[in-house]
């Protein structure tokens, strides 16, 4: 029955959600709505393509976070399909900063310009700079709040070493940090895959870590102990 559902009744489900998300998202960038009808077609476009994979998702801890608060989110990166997860699973108004080269995508790469999520040159230390500032300002204005693969890429299960830009942009903007983990995504959709096969992913989120007052805190220190707090949940889960 799964190998039936992923390879017969999910194609065209997912044919469907990508079309309309984006038509949906063109429909209103037409209308030069603001980044929050982005999101919220995203929300329901990452709903919609789990479900119809039978994709069951469990997000845990989300109790912990404040419903009206700005934050910076810090997790592993297993699976394309943590996207969707994210979009569809975090209930925040916020703003991947996500790797450049992911705006030549056809349709995702669209929704990513339109939302004005925040790209992050690879290869260019002033560029990354510039992407660093601008996911700041939109933490001081209350604008929305920033989701950060920390790894930088895609892992194997085994969680990589971090990038420091999350603690660099935690500490100059005494924003919270809340380490998250995920877990199953790379079994739903492994690396390398077209399509989505049913299964269970969880999102856990942990414990809000303040940063405020903390600008004088060493950021190599600081990406050390946002990583331990991803690795342990990581752990917690499994």
């Amino acid at each position: 029955m799964d190998w039936f559902r992923t390879n017969v009744i999910s194609p065209p489900f997912s044919a469907f959600c990508f079309l309309s998300f984006w038509l949906n998202g063109a429909l209103a960038k037409l209308f030069r709505s603001d980044p929050t009808r982005h999101h919220g077609i995203s929300r329901f476009w990452s709903r919609l393509l789990l479900r119809t994979a039978a994709v069951r998702v469990r997000a845990e801890g989300l109790e912990k976070l404040n419903p009206a608060g700005v934050y910076i989110f810090v997790s592993n990166h297993l699976s394309l399909a943590d996207t969707p997860l994210m979009a569809g699973w975090l209930p925040f108004q916020f703003r991947f900063m996500a790797k450049e080269s992911l705006l030549k995508i056809p349709i995702i790469g669209h929704h990513l310009r339109w939302g004005r999520h925040v790209a992050v040159p690879r290869e260019d230390k002033r560029g990354a700079a510039r992407s660093l500032a601008g996911a700041a300002k939109l933490l001081r204005q209350r604008a929305a709040s920033v989701v950060i693969f920390a790894e930088g890429t895609r892992g194997s299960g085994v969680l990589q070493p971090f990038k420091a830009g999350a603690a660099h942009l935690a500490l100059h903007t005494g924003v919270p940090v809340v380490p998250m983990a995920i877990l199953g995504t790379d079994r739903v959709m492994p690396r390398g895959a077209l399509l989505l096969r049913p299964g269970l992913v969880r999102l856990i989120v942990g414990d809000v870590i303040s940063t405020a007052g903390l600008d004088s805190v060493d950021p190599d220190e600081f990406t050390r102990q946002l990583h331990q707090r991803v690795s342990e949940l990581m752990a917690a889960g499994t």
